[in-house]
């Protein structure tokens, strides 16, 4: 991989997790005030307004017959139920233990690509994402984390999904990414959106706080950090493209400093110094999985 190459992956890594850090902020503002389903639902709707009319064509609408089982399958898996997983999950643990479970999806991206899509079992990278979790947790702070057993699973669970997504989009290389990316919210919202109706709650009735909240969440954690991970995972693969998980809690910690006057301890730079060393591991070099890709359909 060339110098350009890679300059552009490390700002696709640092700019979808620094979109992708403020994301549990937005969800522990908006989900109590909003609710965690209607929550899902607006999120997805606000990316699909925004970004399907900028990059849907009709050369893409005619071929998605041929595309409706993949579209579909991460439509429901990689958008509504994860969303929905992590949304519900703010109402009873905080955003730190959320995070961390969330960083588990590279571990889970790593034995599926050897598991599924047989891929080179590679020990720098396994180092590297067992470090980059332990940073997560030096970060986070043992005695911060909440066990509450049913959302920790709930986590998990979301974490496994987007793992196991990432790994099915990398196989989906004779389609666009932008396509992929803008279909799978759209078919989400389309199949989430009735559910919203079974939480009674006034969505223009909130403070702008939660309105700017659900907003942002939508159009820049959702769409267009989603397709910048779709891309990123066409250009260096599940496991590497994972690691953006890693370091959304460091760039959370740097929005909260920013915006909210949060302390930054000397702890959670010692667990900053981790995660970057886990990721700068897991992403030390181009491994097998970086196999020349197939035409984008046209």
């Amino acid at each position: 991989m060339n110098n350009k190459s890679s300059l552009l992956d490390w700002l696709l890594i640092f700019g979808i997790g620094a979109a992708w850090g403020a994301s549990f902020l937005f969800i522990k503002i908006a989900a109590p005030a909003v609710g965690p389903v209607s929550l899902v639902a607006i999120r997805l709707l606000i990316a699909s307004l925004i970004l399907v009319p900028i990059f849907i064509r009709i050369k893409h609408l005619k071929n998605f017959k041929d595309h409706v089982f993949p579209l579909v399958f991460l439509g429901i898996f990689n958008a509504s139920v994860p969303f929905f997983l992590f949304s519900y999950s703010a109402l009873s643990i905080n955003a730190g233990t959320m995070s961390v479970l969330n960083g588990t999806s590279p571990l889970f991206a790593f034995i599926i690509s050897i598991v599924w899509l047989k891929l080179a079992f590679n020990w720098t990278q396994l180092v590297g994402i067992l470090v980059g979790i332990t940073g997560l947790l030096i970060f986070v702070g043992f005695e911060s984390l909440e066990f509450s057993t049913f959302p920790l699973l709930l986590c998990i669970l979301g974490a496994f999904l987007y793992a196991f997504c990432s790994n099915y989009i990398y196989k989906l290389e004779h389609l666009d990414s932008t396509y992929v990316a803008c279909m799978t919210l759209l078919i989400g919202t389309i199949l989430f959106s009735p559910l919203a109706f079974i939480e009674d709650t006034s969505y223009l009735n909130q403070p702008p706080k939660v309105l700017w909240s659900v907003f942002l969440l939508g159009f820049l954690c959702t769409g267009l950090a989603y397709i910048g991970f779709v891309i990123l995972l066409r250009r260096i693969g599940p496991v590497r493209a994972s690691t953006v998980l890693l370091i959304v809690p460091l760039t959370g910690m740097m929005w909260a400093y920013l915006f909210l006057g949060e302390k930054i301890t000397l702890t959670m730079l010692v667990g900053c110094l981790l995660i970057l060393s886990g990721v700068g591991l897991t992403n030390f070099k181009r491994n097998e999985e970086s196999a020349e890709k197939s035409p984008v359909i046209s």
